[in-house]
């Protein structure tokens, strides 16, 4: 079996509401093998402190310590207020 060497993994990842005034409503973003939800934060300068939903596969996570796998949909929400 060959050894693949792969260091870098692609993700969809998806913004929505009043996220798209800082992030793309979508965009495929490169990341090295065992990055987390917080990279894909970093890289469209979102703050920590920022309150997110976010979707990986259309599973909810609330940790953005979450590992990213190849090929995962990311989705971004801002909170959802109701009235």
């Amino acid at each position: 079996m060959k050894m693949n060497d792969k260091t870098n993994i692609t993700a969809t990842v998806k913004f929505f509401a009043n996220l798209r005034a800082i992030a793309p409503p979508k965009k495929i973003v490169t990341l090295p093998t065992g990055s987390t939800v917080n990279a894909i934060l970093d890289m469209f300068t979102i703050t920590k402190e920022t309150k997110l939903i976010i979707l990986i596969n259309g599973s909810p996570h609330k940790k953005r310590e979450t590992l990213i796998k190849d090929g995962d949909i990311i989705a971004i929400f801002p909170p959802l207020a109701g009235g």
